[in-house]
């Protein structure tokens, strides 16, 4: 399995790469769920998943200024990464767990204003991107995305969010 987690870096990724974006905390293990998928369909890609696998990750427990910063770091570098030989995947899971003191999914709406502008302005950058009913604000996702970014199309399953990425992590 070629499965990267936080702080894990390999140099030389001959096979495409696909980077698991969105939700951390409250949004459940969808994370498990999308690598069991991808690996199902298709063992040789690469995945980066910020969330440990297999419930490693503790959604309550806190991390220090610098573990933060170094996790914040690797994801750029594989997001980037992803974005030149491969694809970045955003899943958007209705909210699983709430917590009251940040916004839920904060991090992941910004990712995918970024990634969508790049999108609509760099060659190359590929984009899977799918929902759940009831993410807080999904209707005004896809409007926007739909007017923004007629091309790119917006799944409503995990299962199918995985296979376009993995069809566009294989373009060339």
């Amino acid at each position: 399995m070629n499965l990267l987690l936080p702080e894990t870096y390999v140099k030389d990724i001959n096979n495409p790469l696909i980077f698991l974006a969105g939700p951390i905390k409250g949004g459940g293990m969808w994370q498990d769920s999308a690598i069991d998928i991808i690996y199902s369909a298709d063992g040789d890609i690469y995945i980066a998943s910020p969330h440990k696998k297999q419930g490693q990750y503790k959604g309550d427990s806190m991390q220090s200024d610098q573990s933060f910063q170094t996790q914040l770091e690797w994801e750029r570098y594989y997001l980037r990464q992803a974005a030149r030989n491969g694809a970045i995947m955003f899943w958007l899971p209705k909210e699983a767990e709430h917590s009251c003191d940040r916004v839920y999914a904060e991090t992941t709406r910004r990712e995918l204003g970024e990634w969508t502008t790049r999108y609509q302005f760099e060659d190359g950058v590929r984009l899977a991107i799918g929902g759940e009913e009831g993410f807080s604000g999904f209707d005004n996702i896809r409007r926007n995305l739909a007017e923004d970014c007629p091309d790119l199309p917006i799944y409503s399953t995990l299962e199918e969010t995985c296979i376009e990425a993995i069809r566009l992590a294989r373009l060339k």
